[in-house]
């Protein structure tokens, strides 16, 4: 019979826990793929654009203000919670360094000096000791670098719920930035109301001075003066908590003192998402479970290599004299080499449980990433849906607003001429103020929805 020859030994143990860790990935692949093409997506988006093309590769393709770009910089720089989630990504990288170690032998050193002297002997007898030691495990059946595997995957997986906290929180600002200045808006439009609302109580003073007013117009004048000064304080409110918000966001102290705008920031208007495919590459919260699948069936493989026993390696050179000039005698030195083979034969059921959990997760995992795509899905749908929605209502809404307005104007003139009540007056401002306030929160709301779209489609990448 022939031998094995020690080095196609060494060969074959090389190769048996490379083709273990790789069976986790060869399994988890068509699983993966084959739960994205269970959605059936379509090659187009059914709300998307008619422009084909990539999707920006970063905000400043999207967002046409330097202003607030700063800001989502400044966030990403000082935000406390985006910092905590880049300390959770050196937390990985520090477990993937902790199961890399896991191949590489472990050596030790020891040296020692001791005395003795017997009760009655004033003279010290001095011993000194020095070791070398060496252990390895041999990965025979996959499992450390399975572990390897998991980390890396968990790492990866880490990085993107990182990068999905930073785009989150660059969106985040955005909306924030956006709704501050559309709550100043409305403070302005608060304010403009309340100063027609003065004019018209002069005016009515003046015709009841003239006799053309009864005192009922004139009470009516000042009830309105008071609901309008009382909308004006709740503008205020809402505009100092808007810019709280967005100071909280910032990573400074919520005074509401921070300078803003009086203007909208400017919005690309080419809508660009790509195709529904592109998401599976994009978006952080796929990669995310994409990798926590992988991680999970490379955990499988941990779970079943605990049927095999381990096979360790172990070695040392010491020396122990009574003389320091000699530790390193060769003739003082003692060498030992040993090799130990452990498995368990008997853990009833223990390690078979430990098997079924880890394969459970995998397939809860795959669910889950399939979960993750669908949802992916719909908020993509959504925000398109809900951008071509803005776009079909901003010619309604501004019609609308015209026309208010021009209305006011001819109801004011016809009180003035006494061919109307001032009643009809006050309705037909609180009419024009509404439509005025849906033209700004349509403005506001159209922006917000480009960047929640970008946000969606992944963000910058």
């Amino acid at each position: 019979m022939n031998k094995l020859s020690p080095a196609l030994a060494l060969v074959l143990l090389a190769a048996v826990p490379s083709c273990a860790s790789n069976r986790s990935e060869t399994a988890a692949q068509p699983l993966i793929a084959q739960e994205a093409a269970a959605l059936n997506a379509p090659e187009r988006w059914a709300f998307g654009p008619e422009t084909d093309g990539d999707v920006a590769a970063g905000w400043s393709e999207i967002i046409k203000d330097d202003a607030l770009l700063a800001l989502m910089d400044e966030a990403l720089a000082a935000n406390p919670n985006l910092r905590a989630s880049a300390e959770s990504v050196r937390r990985s990288e520090a477990f993937l360094r902790q199961s890399r170690s896991g191949l590489l032998p472990s050596l030790g050193a020891s040296a020692g000096v001791s005395g003795s002297s017997p009760f009655e002997d004033a003279d010290l007898s001095e011993s000194y000791s020095l070791g070398l030691s060496a252990s390895w495990e041999a990965d025979l059946w996959g499992a450390i670098r399975s572990g390897i595997l998991a980390s890396e995957y968990d790492l990866v997986s880490t990085e993107a719920v990182y990068r999905s906290s930073r785009e989150s929180l660059a969106a985040a600002v955005a909306r924030a930035y956006v709704v501050a200045i559309d709550a100043g808006n409305a403070v302005a439009l608060s304010q403009a109301t309340l100063s027609a609302q003065e004019e018209t109580l002069r005016i009515v003073n003046v015709r009841y001075e003239l006799g053309a007013a009864d005192r009922r117009e004139q009470v009516l004048a000042e009830s309105d003066i008071a609901s309008a000064r009382d909308s004006l304080e709740q503008a205020l409110a809402a505009q100092r908590s808007a810019v709280r918000a967005l100071e909280v966001l910032l990573g400074r102290y919520p005074d509401g003192t921070l300078p803003m705008p009086d203007t909208l920031p400017v919005v690309t208007d080419v809508v660009i998402a790509g195709q529904p495919a592109d998401l599976l590459r994009r978006r952080p919260d796929i990669i995310s479970a994409e990798s926590s699948v992988r991680s999970a069936f490379a955990s499988t493989a941990i779970a079943r290599a605990g049927r095999w026993p381990s096979l360790s390696l172990s070695g040392g050179v010491s020396s122990a004299t009574d003389s320091l000039g000699d530790l390193v005698d060769p003739a003082a030195l003692a060498l030992s080499l040993g090799i130990r083979l452990a498995g368990t034969l008997f853990d009833g059921g223990l390690t078979t449980a430990r098997i079924d959990a880890a394969e459970s997760n995998g397939r809860i995992a795959l669910a889950n990433y399939g979960a993750t795509v669908l949802d992916a899905y719909a908020d993509v749908e959504g925000r398109l849906d809900d951008v071509q929605t803005l776009r079909n209502r901003a010619g309604y809404v501004e019609t609308a607003a015209e026309n208010a307005r021009e209305t006011l104007r001819l109801a004011e003139i016809q009180y003035r001429e006494g061919a109307i009540d001032l009643l009809d007056v006050l309705t037909f401002r609180q009419r024009s103020f509404q439509a005025d306030r849906t033209l700004l929160s349509l403005r506001r709301a159209q922006i917000e929805s480009r960047i929640t779209l970008y946000l969606a489609l992944g963000g910058a990448i």
